[in-house]
């Protein structure tokens, strides 16, 4: 699925939606700025992610209900189901980097998002916004610059978007 070209385009893997509902609720206003930027990239669509985020998701054993809650809300607006060139790339990433999966999940047959980010990202000339560590050779940023796709921390897309925490005079 081709979305409009831009500059940018923000793939955003689960662990990112579990930190932002968390850690920075949407009920507070203290975060409004950040929420209202995100709403905006989602309704641009700017902003997404891939539906087997989605699954892994509803899949989550989290404490806090919020995630799931809010992935239901922004299914249709949020997740994509990837095509079959995205489906045939992230295919091939498994074959070249066959670590990044998970060997529980595969055990247990839940879903992996992982590769169909960064095949998503490489389709839609997306930044990928992830809390994996850069430095880990089987992880999302590693095997995304193998791609020649860049990721980002949480912080680094509140900088990139100019997000900051201002305190009221």
């Amino acid at each position: 699925m081709k979305l409009p070209f831009r500059d940018y385009n923000y793939v955003v893997d689960t662990n990112v939606l579990i930190t932002l509902l968390t850690f920075y609720p949407k009920d507070k206003s203290t975060f409004k700025a950040i929420w209202d930027e995100i709403e905006n990239l989602i309704k641009q669509k700017i902003m997404f992610s891939t539906d087997i985020v989605y699954k892994e998701i509803i899949r989550y054993r989290g404490k806090n209900d919020i995630v799931k809650k809010w992935a239901i809300s922004h299914k249709k607006s949020f997740f994509i189901s990837p095509d079959k060139e995205t489906w045939g790339f992230a295919q091939k990433i498994i074959r070249r980097f066959p670590d990044l999966l998970d060997k529980k999940k595969l055990q247990t047959g839940e879903p992996q998002a992982d590769p169909f980010l960064i095949a998503l990202a490489k389709s839609e000339n997306a930044i990928i916004v992830t809390q994996e560590r850069k430095d880990f050779s089987n992880g999302i940023p590693m095997v995304a610059l193998h791609y020649k796709v860049k990721s980002i921390d949480l912080y680094e897309f509140f900088e990139k978007r100019k997000l900051k925490f201002v305190k009221e005079q």
